[in-house]
């Protein structure tokens, strides 16, 4: 491998998305959700609940139910990830077996430096048609339910659900080592008992600054892995934008209407030059090479596709193939 193409991650795909991904400027994050493997993002959240249930005996009752918040039930788990999927491998016999089962196949190699970001679906600071109770969970409750308030008067937020928060945009390795895995997991349990023991503590009441322990604790349990699948290498970018309303986007699917989330370079006409946290217009994704798949017609599909790059003003995209050999 050399220097270069270090610097590069493989997104596999196959002819039509890669035409929409070259016209459009967009890479598609499904929701984990609805991932043909009803198992792919829960690995991390089953080690993460088991340490949990083998270390309730030492704990008190008031910790335990404030754990159960944030470990629940794996089966009650609600995963609201969105990932985007590549490999560190530019030329996976794996991946391409997977992706080119009826036709060529190709990887998109992206420059791995460079962050995505959510494309904004609408504009405007507030949901445009909330639903009753929407505001319900915005401030703290006193003991009585009235909102509780600062010295001045003013409410304590907990969380304004129309707040812009996007969590993630780097590309990350998975991780299948298994003494790894029980590391991460470890020091999880740890950041979120000590976070759970200070709110429930009388010298720091209230909960307002923990909202955000979910999104930390699912990067990483996001990206642990079955080590059967460590041929893959794979790579993740792992993303959750605030408000949903603003960022997810829906196609068909086999299990129904299947979230997701565009995500995009910076570059495009944004319509705040200073918002670098996501983007209203797509930006030219930092695609570096292609390569295309095992194939009997290499020529043809080199040919082809430097002509499409060149009618999008790709010029500077390198064309590479497949060094495996084609098998009937």
């Amino acid at each position: 491998m050399t220097e270069y193409e270090a610097d590069l991650i493989w997104h596999y795909t196959d002819g039509a998305a890669l035409m929409n991904i070259l016209a459009n400027n967009e890479l598609w994050a499904g929701s984990a959700a609805f991932m043909n493997d009803t198992n792919e993002l829960l690995s991390g959240s089953i080690q993460l609940r088991k340490h949990f249930e083998d270390q309730q005996a030492s704990l008190p009752d008031a910790v335990i139910n404030g754990l159960e918040e944030y470990i629940p039930e794996v089966r009650d788990r609600s995963r609201h990830s969105f990932v985007l999927s590549a490999s560190s491998d530019g030329d996976s016999l794996t991946m391409w077996r997977y992706y080119g089962r009826d036709q060529v196949s190709f990887a998109i190699g992206l420059d791995r430096k460079e962050s995505l970001v959510p494309l904004a679906r609408l504009k405007g600071d507030s949901h445009p048609h909330p639903p009753t109770g929407y505001l319900d969970d915005m401030y703290e409750k006193e003991e009585d339910g009235q909102i509780a308030t600062f010295p001045d008067g003013s409410p304590i937020v907990i969380f304004d659900p129309d707040s812009i928060i996007i969590e993630g945009g780097d590309w990350k390795p998975v991780v299948y080592d298994p003494a790894v895995q029980a590391e991460i997991i470890a020091e999880m349990f740890e950041k979120l008992l000590e976070g759970v023991e200070k709110r429930s503590s009388a010298a720091e009441p209230g909960r307002h600054w923990l909202w955000l322990y979910p999104y930390i604790m699912n990067e990483s349990l996001d990206l642990i892995k079955n080590e059967g699948f460590r041929d893959e290498r794979e790579e993740r970018i792992i993303v959750w934008p605030n408000p949903s309303w603003k960022f997810v986007f829906h196609r068909p699917g086999p299990f129904g209407l299947v979230p997701y989330v565009k995500l995009t370079s910076l570059g495009g006409d944004n319509d705040d030059v200073h918002e670098d946290r996501f983007a209203t217009e797509s930006g030219r994704l930092p695609i570096r090479e292609i390569r295309i798949g095992p194939t009997p017609y290499s020529s043809e599909a080199a040919g082809s596709l430097k002509q499409l790059l060149s009618f999008h003003g790709l010029h500077d995209v390198k064309v590479s193939y497949s060094e495996i050999p084609f098998r009937q």
